[in-house]
């Protein structure tokens, strides 16, 4: 349990009363017992009713852009949690706060900073329904980059592509969404005619003067922890406060042909300012909570956050119901937000919240040849559910680094934005899914979809292979490409259909045929071990795969190397 501010030995605070007794939770009551009136204690304020605000018919929390992505997502109904708190009750609990630090509309409470000796009296209050301590933890680094293994040159890789991806191709195809950002998807809506999908994130802080991040389209930005409108480093701030949330936001929207290219580069964007790093440093989950709540209001489709916490509640109590920044998730998304969380970097130890939640992506980290990091955290979750959903690149990840460099990051962190890219640019094809219809679709579709545990979750999202129109043949990108052992493709029809896979080289002889006028219903994959029609292995090089069904052929690359 975190000790309080200030605090020591040998409380003078009087025994507490009835109403404080009742209303403090076990954790407050004990750490209230060994405090002097004096220390300052964050806590949460959690109101009985609404007030006044139901009664005067106040409008909703939210924006017209955020009403709308509620109906068309079908989440329309407004609720109570919609309504804001109370300004009388936050009143009445500013005269005694020596700081108010933010409103949640989601839970009806108050966080706040307050003396030991005014909590008996806060207690006491009739609006007052429960008051406990807000839950803090000490940020844990993301491990060392790893250098980049098992993959080409990144320039080599794509000599037909129009768009030059430098050494973020590796990440990007990784996931499916080179063909996509190719056809000119990329977030802004241009080619679907759509509005450009509005994409929040919650990290460290923001820094955009880099050349990559020039172009980002900001909406709006927010400090949590300052309660400002600056994002970037401020005065007091820890050094490097604004590095990871710049890296965060340089893999989903950096642009510059040649160094570095992110899924969503098109997208608009919300920057919460909402982590304090420093390992000595506690992270407080208010401020979290109250920048998916400004998330909602502001209409954000996507939110990603690569944070989590985990010090303050143990494995057992991460069931998706406890956390309280697991439940603020599950709110967002049951209001048509897909929310994206990185599942942590504890390995074997578990989880982080709010990566728990059952309506929470929660991504995992892999390699280049898509072997699972030894740092990605491993489910179940406390109920039994698998964890995490998805996988995505966490080692060797491409992102900018100081005023106009770039550099290679390791972490969960970074695998998670990559995956709220995909979500983007498939809400553009498809702004009508809701998080459930998206989260189900990417389950059916990834690489471990017949097979998904605990390490993987359902595996490594194919953006391409969903994208692809209903009434067709969708096929997938090789995996891994490059490959040494085996690579696999994935076939999937909406009618029984025929298909023929062979391999060829690049002369264009025949090397293996995979599947001859094959009857597939369904989908079906299919592995090519690098070997010939005999049986023999044959050398590195570039190889196709033409893959011919209901009169067309599509050819895909391959890579092998010895």
């Amino acid at each position: 349990m975190p000790a309080a501010r200030g605090a020591s030995a040998g409380s003078i605070l009087p025994p507490p009363g009835e109403s404080s007794a009742r209303k403090c939770s076990s954790p407050l009551r004990e750490l209230l017992a060994a405090a002097r009136p004096s220390d300052t204690l964050a806590i949460w304020i959690f109101l009985a009713d609404r007030g006044s605000v139901a009664e005067k018919g106040n409008p909703p929390c939210f924006s017209a852009r955020a009403a709308g992505r509620r109906v068309l997502r079908g989440h329309a109904a407004i609720r109570e949690r919609d309504l804001p708190v109370h300004r009388g009750y936050v009143d009445s609990l500013r005269a005694r706060a020596t700081r108010i630090r933010h409103a949640s509309r989601y839970f009806n409470a108050v966080s706040a900073e307050i003396e030991a000796r005014e909590i008996e009296a806060v207690c006491e209050y009739e609006f007052v329904r429960s008051v406990d301590l807000i839950a803090s933890h000490r940020r844990i680094p993301d491990p060392p980059a790893e250098p980049p293994r098992g993959s080409s040159p990144a320039r080599a890789a794509c000599a037909e592509c129009a768009i030059d991806y430098g050494a973020s191709f590796d990440q990007l195809n990784l996931v499916g969404v080179i063909d996509l950002l190719e056809a000119g998807y990329n977030g802004s809506g241009s080619v679907s005619g759509g509005g450009p999908v509005l994409i929040a994130i919650l990290d460290t802080g923001f820094r955009l003067d880099h050349p990559a991040l020039a172009d980002v389209q900001v909406e709006a930005q927010y400090d949590f922890i300052n309660n400002d409108s600056v994002t970037s480093d401020e005065p007091g701030d820890p050094n490097g406060q604004d590095e990871h949330g710049t890296r965060v936001l340089g893999v989903i929207a950096g642009h510059a042909e040649g160094d570095l290219i992110g899924p969503a580069w098109g997208g608009r964007y919300l920057l919460a300012k909402t982590e304090i790093v420093g390992s000595e440093t506690s992270i407080e989950e208010d401020n979290w909570v109250a920048g998916i709540e400004w998330a909602d209001s502001a209409g954000a489709d996507v939110v990603t956050s690569s944070l989590g916490y985990f010090d303050w509640y143990t494995n057992n109590q991460l069931d998706g119901n406890i956390a309280l920044c697991t439940r603020a998730a599950d709110i967002a998304a049951s209001h048509g937000i897909v929310v994206v969380n990185s599942v942590g970097n504890r390995g074997i130890s578990g989880l982080v919240a709010p990566a728990d939640g059952d309506s929470v992506l929660a991504i995992g980290a892999v390699d280049r040849a898509g072997a699972i990091a030894s740092f990605s955290s491993r489910g179940p979750t406390a109920d039994g559910r698998i964890k995490p959903d998805f996988t995505a690149l966490g080692v060797g990840v491409l992102s900018v680094s100081g005023p106009a460099g770039y550099g290679s990051y390791g972490g969960t962190s970074f695998a998670a934005p990559m995956v709220a890219g995909v979500c983007a640019l498939l809400l553009e094809l498809h702004p009508d899914w809701s998080p459930m219809e998206m989260r189900d679709t990417l389950r059916a579709t990834s690489s471990r979809s017949a097979a998904p545990d605990n390490a993987y979750g359902w595996g490594i999202p194919n953006a391409m292979l969903i994208a692809r129109p209903v009434d067709s043949v969708a096929y997938s990108t090789a995996f891994p490409n490059p490959f040494s052992a085996a690579t696999s493709i994935y076939i999937s029809l909406a009618a029984p259909r025929s298909v023929t896979v062979r391999v060829h080289d690049c002369r264009g002889a025949l090397v293996k045929t995979l599947a001859e006028r094959r009857a597939v219903q369904g989908s079906l994959t299919l592995d090519w071990n690098g070997t010939n029609e005999r049986g023999d292995r044959v050398a590195s090089g570039v190889y196709f795969l033409a893959i011919s069904s209901g009169g067309s052929t599509r050819t895909i690359k391959a890579v092998l190397i010895r």
